[in-house]
């Protein structure tokens, strides 16, 4: 019994000084993970007296599991393959020009269209390649037309997140958590990315309601310039290559929601799409492979062995009993809970070791309900992908870093105002969502009462007291430039 309480206390002291010094980013994130993998690695072995087969099984999933882990990380690097193809190419930096000279130089719309980019991109791409690839566009298109890019920065980077929930390659979190609960491509997509696109257009309104005064760009020469003349066929290595990438990531996502994982698992379906594509652009693999994210790799392998050596050591079980006897007894109401609190662990702790911790302890929580533990899971990932923008930290710090090394530095407090609010405001559409689906009449009566609202609101600015409407205009616009200053 001591030996178990040892050995339990040993790996959740190291797990919550990885999360620690994560979050101060005083060390590589993956060292970090390797080093507690180690550290978990000795302890299962020498204290616990465990065999190495355990630390295999923790590396790369049980059979009986299916090899739950060995998938997630096979998945991982067929997209991998796919998305740095595509990028040597040219193909994401082609949609982007294209999507830009739609806007025709108008600010909203060209928010608008570079919102709808942010999101795509990272539906496909991970958040920070998104950042790397669209952030110094924005930059560049705001030198042009002279304008301040903080806007157009700001809501992409709000806008990449909601992106990582449209599909379940989307982000890794999502990669874990459908890979772990056997959730089917079009399963999640009708569960949550469907209502992600709805929210990413409400929060789109909420952008435009925001900003739609302060936006504006001069009418010169330079517009004509990047609007007309520029030829976008300048960031394409090839017409046949920039086919091959787009008949690729097509091909991608129909195989994914066509062919039933029982015959073709995901992973199987991206790894070889990868090798075609990677054959067929005939580009040097070994400069591929070197843009490779490894940190990734080796950060989630060190992450599968110490929250495996806390689900070993009874730890996750423990915190999911005391969930289980402690919160609430309603389901529903666990469903919701489950959301806002990984929202906001998220929001200050990397998501990767969050949901992974967290998974186990929704399995546990929703006991052999198949049906219950797909909700409880699109609830986590959920609060998992949309927390990241509560706070200015994960890949936000990406964004800030970029806009000050291009000389257009952003107010940390006006970031985290703009992502506090929309984040919030997006995790409340979610909770009216999982309402209206699992307390139908409660979720009517909460739309009535904001849709009486609304019309009394309209009433009083149309034909109310003059007092009255200055009152509500006033409040409008106060709410407007506390975001925006």
């Amino acid at each position: 019994m001591i030996r178990i309480l040892i050995s339990a206390l040993i790996i959740t002291c190291c797990f919550i000084a990885l999360i620690v010094l994560i979050m101060t980013e005083k060390m590589n994130r993956a060292i970090l993970a390797i080093s507690g993998a180690l550290i978990t690695y000795f302890v299962l072995t020498l204290i616990e007296q465990r065999d190495f087969s355990l630390i295999v099984d923790l590396l790369l999933g049980t059979q009986k599991e299916d090899y739950v882990n060995l998938h997630s990380l096979m998945l991982i690097v067929g997209i991998m393959f796919i998305v740095h193809i595509s990028d040597e190419i040219g193909t994401f930096q082609f949609l982007a020009v294209i999507a830009i000279k739609m806007s025709k130089g108008k600010p909203i719309p060209l928010m608008i269209i570079l919102c709808i980019v942010s999101a795509v991109f990272s539906s496909i791409l991970n958040n920070i390649l998104t950042v790397m690839i669209l952030i110094p566009l924005t930059i560049t298109i705001s030198r042009v037309l002279n304008v301040s890019p903080t806007p157009y920065i700001l809501t992409q980077a709000i806008m990449v997140n909601i992106g990582g929930t449209f599909f379940p390659i989307s982000s890794i979190p999502n990669i874990l958590i459908t890979r772990e609960a056997g959730i089917s491509f079009p399963d999640y997509f009708l569960g949550i990315g469907v209502f992600s696109i709805v929210t990413f257009a409400f929060t789109l309104l909420l952008f435009v309601f925001v900003y739609k005064n302060e936006l504006s760009i001069p009418k010169d020469k330079a517009i004509h310039i990047l609007l007309y003349d520029f030829d976008i066929w300048n960031v394409v290595q090839s017409p046949r290559l920039l086919v091959a990438s787009l008949g690729a990531l097509i091909v991608l996502m129909i195989s994914f929601f066509a062919i039933p994982e029982e015959i073709l698992a995901p992973d199987a379906i991206a790894l070889s799409i990868a090798m075609v594509l990677t054959i067929f652009s005939r580009l040097d693999a070994r400069e591929i492979i070197k843009k490779f994210d490894f940190e990734l790799i080796f950060y989630l392998l060190g992450i599968f062995v110490i929250v495996g050596g806390l689900e070993v050591a009874g730890v996750l079980t423990f915190v999911e009993s005391i969930l289980r006897n402690m919160g609430p007894r309603d389901d529903f109401l666990r469903l919701i809970l489950i959301m806002w609190i990984s929202a906001f662990s998220s929001a200050i702790i990397d998501n990767v070791p969050i949901t992974k911790a967290l998974i186990p302890i929704v399995t546990g929580i929703s006991g052999n309900n198949s049906s219950l533990t797909k909700r409880f899971f699109f609830s986590l990932s959920i609060g998992a992908n949309w927390g990241d923008n509560l706070t200015p930290l994960g890949d936000n710090i990406l964004v800030l870093n970029i806009a000050r090394e291009n000389n257009r530095p952003i107010n940390i407090l006006t970031f985290w105002k703009l992502g506090f609010i929309a984040t919030v405001y997006q995790l409340f559409l979610a909770t009216l969502y999982f309402t209206l689906i699992y307390r139908f009449t409660l979720g009517l009566v909460i739309i009535g009462v904001i849709g009486i609202l609304t019309i009394l609101i309209l009433i009083l600015q149309k034909i109310g007291p003059y007092k009255i409407q200055l009152g509500v205009n006033k409040a409008f616009l106060q709410l407007r430039n506390f975001i925006i200053t």
